[in-house]
């Protein structure tokens, strides 16, 4: 009877991570069709969903700018891989830079912006 009941607290507890889980969703707003930041993403939102699923799904975009913790500036300046034409910026939500990179391929500059909101959301 005690390993039934060292099993049913464990269920609970596995089951009760696994729902605080799914509630620590971090959104992020990609600036687009609005005039945020005065320079739209051009990068698409179906591209990057893709890599976010891939590298941090606990990362998700939305299209409520007001549910979200930080807003994404996603640009391809075409300028070629060797000149790191994905130059990706994160907004916290107060609107400050929080974190830029530069790289030669989209799912290369979500992973970082992946790494920097791991180390840095609370």
């Amino acid at each position: 009877m005690v390993r039934g009941v060292n099993f049913a607290v464990f269920a609970s507890c596995l089951l009760a991570l696994t729902c605080h889980a799914q509630e620590r969703k971090v959104r992020i707003f990609l600036t687009g069709t609005d005039q945020t930041l005065g320079s739209n993403s051009n990068v698409s939102a179906a591209e990057i969903g893709r890599s976010l699923d891939k590298h941090c799904p606990e990362v998700v975009l939305t299209i409520e700018q007001s549910k979200a913790q930080y807003l994404l500036q996603a640009r391809n300046t075409e300028a070629g891989a060797a000149r790191k034409p994905y130059k990706f910026t994160l907004f916290g939500d107060d609107g400050d830079r929080v974190f830029s990179t530069e790289r030669s391929s989209v799912d290369s500059a979500v992973k970082d912006v992946c790494m920097y909101i791991q180390k840095h959301f609370h």
